[in-house]
């Protein structure tokens, strides 16, 4: 090649500042390939972060309807208990009070045994 071909093909592509330009891309092109990537994790981070906070919301809406379900499971349970209690107790004062013998006369109040 000769001075004058290079002269044409540096002017080609932009002259001086057209070498400047291109030298700088050629030495920042790890860093901008490292920014891109930083910018790319961001994105990534903000998107977990979100669904993040989604799915904790989604936890906290279960935790209170168990916490729910548990007070009125816990309620049920305490009514069948006092039902119960009171059925041991009739039980128990009926047996105290039945008389063994069909038809007794000396029973109070008599009701047929």
């Amino acid at each position: 090649m000769t001075v004058n071909d290079w002269v044409i093909l540096i002017t080609a592509l932009g002259g001086i500042e057209g070498i400047k330009q291109f030298l700088k891309w050629w030495m920042s092109r790890r860093t901008n390939a490292r920014i891109e990537d930083a910018h790319a994790d961001v994105e990534e981070f903000k998107a977990l972060r979100e669904y993040n906070e989604f799915l904790q919301k989604q936890l906290s809406e279960k935790e209170e309807r168990f916490v729910e379900q548990t007070g009125r499971l816990r309620s049920v349970q305490d009514e069948l208990f006092k039902a119960k209690e009171d059925i041991s107790k009739l039980s128990i004062e009926l047996a105290l009070k039945r008389c063994e013998k069909k038809k007794c006369g000396q029973r109070e109040p008599p009701n047929g045994y």
